[in-house]
């Protein structure tokens, strides 16, 4: 039986990246709502495309970096032993 692709271990070892990304969330969403140097087009384009951006790497590294913990072998022995000690008399 295979683990689920985003389970308790899995979770963990991406938090490395997803504390950094709930951070630029949340200063994309505070600098949406209030903007202490004003609204400049041209700036606040840029500043909004480079959180978004990063935002969207990030998130597209943390789900390909989880796959690739999932489809490890060396990850799911776990599974492996439990499922052969299931079978055993």
């Amino acid at each position: 039986m295979s683990r689920s692709a985003f389970d308790a271990e899995i979770t963990l070892d991406l938090t490395v990246n997803l504390i950094p990304l709930a951070i630029i969330v949340f200063f994309t969403a505070l600098f949406a709502v209030f903007n202490p140097w004003g609204f400049s087009p041209l700036q606040s384009t840029i500043q909004f495309a480079i959180l978004l951006s990063m935002s969207f790497l990030l998130g597209l590294a943390t789900y390909l970096a989880a796959r690739a913990i999932e489809g490890d072998d060396r990850t799911q022995h776990d599974s492996a032993e439990t499922e052969s000690e299931s079978e055993s008399p």
